[in-house]
């Protein structure tokens, strides 16, 4: 295998790998969000239908 396709490929898994680490982070911080919100003032709602 050419030095250049193994590091593409190290590099495209350090990317995807990070990618994923940042979207679990965020799922993380959604979640502790949604627990702090005062959810007596939600609102409940129906979508329209047109």
């Amino acid at each position: 295998m050419p030095d250049g396709l193994k590091y593409l490929l190290i590099f495209i898994a350090l990317v995807v790998v990070y990618t994923i680490a940042k979207v679990v982070g965020y799922m993380r911080q959604s979640e502790r969000q949604w627990k702090q919100v005062d959810k007596s003032k939600l609102k409940e709602w129906e979508d329209d239908d047109y």
